[in-house]
């Protein structure tokens, strides 16, 4: 049965449940928490823009009623806009000359959400430097975090308390929008899957070793890192962790060439596991990941690999 409006309302409401799980403190909190965009992305993958609009609108009505009214903005910016930005993007296709459909770049659509979520952090730095009187960015969001900590781990002694929260501030806000553009693509990607298997997607097939950014996504991370090294104060701050964020497409990019690598070699599954394993053990393996991206992108090595076993 194809998906109707009803189903994508009762797929925005299974959402913000899900996103509200993390006020219990249960085991599935976290899991469900991140898991929490699926639902909107089954259906706006499945039904274009009308699965879209009603799947976001379930979730800000249940979020109204689960958490007040004033959670209706953050919603629809941290989950309805990326959502209706990828979706749309995800589902355009030209027809080429020989008949065939050409759907929009993978790659192009990560770049997108990536610029978004750089363009919300640089702002929200901007608004909050303007403000007179005030302390640094990495005082405020060390202050910020102080608190969670303190309401999350009431034991905890005041001064470890302090040194995690200044040590934490210094990437935060880069990492949290990473992790949220992450978050949104791996629950696009899941969704995506999960439509093909059933037979209910509109958009192919993708092979994901083949993505490829646009030329621009270079000149952004130079930006950044320009603004980093070179930017006085809260400036550079800000510069820092919007490197954090530029470099997300080139992670993805550098996970690309990996896969490819593997798949070529046949080498299975199993590698693949033990590497994703070694990436959440030793969260600085992302860089070098995103490094390898960045000489994909600048010098191309894929072409590079022998042939070997090329299977999927």
């Amino acid at each position: 049965m194809p998906m109707n409006p009803i189903m994508a309302l009762g797929a925005g409401i299974i959402s913000a449940i899900a996103v509200f799980s993390i006020a219990f403190g249960t085991v599935l909190a976290f899991p469900l928490f991140y898991l929490a965009p699926l639902p909107l992305y089954l259906a706006g993958l499945a039904m274009g823009g009308k699965g879209v609009m009603f799947s976001v609108l379930g979730t800000i009505c249940t979020s109204s009623v689960l958490g007040g009214a004033i959670l209706a903005a953050p919603i629809a910016i941290g989950y309805g806009v990326p959502l209706a930005m990828t979706c749309r993007r995800a589902l355009e296709h030209r027809t080429n000359p020989d008949g065939t459909l050409a759907w929009h770049p993978v790659g192009s659509i990560v770049a997108a959400m990536t610029a978004f979520g750089a363009g919300i952090l640089a702002l929200g730095g901007a608004w909050m430097m303007l403000r007179t009187g005030a302390p640094t960015l990495q005082e405020s969001v060390a202050s910020f975090l102080s608190n969670a900590l303190a309401a999350m781990a009431e034991r905890m002694p005041v001064d470890t308390r302090h040194g995690m929260a200044q040590e934490l501030a210094r990437y935060f806000p880069g990492m949290a929008a990473a992790s949220w553009i992450v978050m949104h693509f791996a629950n696009a990607s899941i969704g995506q899957s999960i439509l093909i298997r059933a037979g209910r997607n509109v958009r192919p097939t993708d092979t994901y070793s083949n993505i490829d950014l646009p030329d621009w996504m270079s000149w952004l991370l130079v930006g950044g890192a320009i603004i980093a090294l070179a930017g006085p104060g809260d400036l550079a701050y800000v510069g820092h962790n919007l490197v954090i964020v530029l470099l997300v497409p080139f992670f993805m990019l550098g996970l690309a060439v990996v896969h490819l690598q593997v798949r070529r070699r046949g080498l299975g599954m199993p590698v693949l596991v033990v590497f994703y394993l070694f990436l959440v053990v030793f969260g600085w393996a992302a860089f070098a990941v995103a490094g390898i991206g960045i000489i994909e992108q600048w010098v191309g090595i894929r072409g590079r690999f022998p042939a070997g076993q090329d299977q999927e």
